[in-house]
């Protein structure tokens, strides 16, 4: 079994930076080879990223799904990759993936999402039906947010939106304060390993507080929290994996397997002891599954 770590220093050995212009605006991806069998007849992979994160929160799934032909970009605004000229809604995001996968030429592609990622991919699944399996990982099912979790999103909201307001020197001070990205990173990691807890910080502390300008994070934040996968589902006619977590703060897993029910064929992975970073805590299992979803006949 191997650290979330330790795949993602194997990715990074492999990684190949590439870039595509999209409707002017620069965007930039990685490429990571696979390294089991032939590469020029592996299938092709797409990785979709979550809220304020970049190609680097998903490069464990990378380092571990060596089958394949790796495609993980950064999404607009976050990351090296330039901000949108129009308002970073869903569906800017939407037809914007659309336009990477053809700019990059990719046909039928796999793809797995996480958090905001899975809002991406359903939303454009939904619309024009480019994939041929589909992975969700934490998905944005919806379901009752109470408590703690509910007063930290409301606060989130309101300091986010104040942010954007604000002059631009401010905001930026505002959104990239380590108190905010450190409090994000202790509450949503579930795990007592004392060495996970303090990766997992430095990932947040290191790719974080990459994006454009805190009016890109307020338009992202509203995107991927007024927004949820279910109105998707019976536009969703591929198989879909959906990975659950136990802890998830952002999703109850009940909302995720209410989710299911209302789709022609998914399936749910729950995993215990995990919340919404299933890509740092648990991301060994998470890559079994997947190899197994991916490698199922259908």
């Amino acid at each position: 079994m191997k650290s979330s770590a330790e795949l993602t220093a194997e990715a990074r050995k492999r990684a190949e930076p590439r870039s595509v212009s999209i409707d002017g605006i620069n965007a930039n991806y990685w490429f990571y080879p696979a390294t089991t069998g032939d590469t020029s007849s592996a299938k092709n992979l797409v990785l979709v990223h979550g809220y304020r994160g970049d190609h680097h929160g998903l490069e464990a799934f990378a380092g571990g799904l060596t089958d394949f032909n790796v495609y993980s970009p950064d999404l607009p605004g976050f990351g090296t990759s330039a901000a949108l000229n129009v308002e970073h809604s869903l569906n800017s995001y939407s037809d914007w993936f659309k336009t990477f996968l053809q700019e990059i030429k990719l046909e039928n592609p796999l793809v797995v999402g996480h958090s905001f990622g899975t809002l991406v991919v359903s939303a454009t699944e939904a619309k024009l039906g480019l994939f041929e399996k589909i992975v969700l990982v934490n998905p944005v099912a919806g379901g009752r947010i109470v408590g703690v979790s509910k007063l930290l999103m409301e606060f989130v909201k309101f300091y986010y939106w104040v942010a954007h307001i604000v002059p631009e020197v401010i905001g930026n001070r505002m959104t990239k304060t380590y108190l905010l990205v450190d409090s994000m990173s202790a509450y949503t990691t579930k795990s007592k390993d004392k060495t996970l807890r303090k990766w997992v910080k430095e990932q947040h502390r290191t790719h974080f507080n990459s994006f454009a300008n805190s009016q890109v994070v307020w338009e992202a934040y509203v995107a991927s929290t007024e927004n949820v996968v279910t109105p998707y589902a019976k536009e969703i006619h591929k198989p879909v994996l959906l990975i659950a977590a136990e802890l998830d703060e952002i999703t109850p897993v009940s909302a995720v397997y209410e989710f299911a029910k209302t789709m022609d064929h998914a399936e749910v992975h729950e995993i215990k002891s995990c919340g919404h970073l299933v890509h740092y805590e648990a991301a060994d299992e998470a890559i079994d599954v997947i190899n197994k979803f991916f490698a199922k006949k259908h």
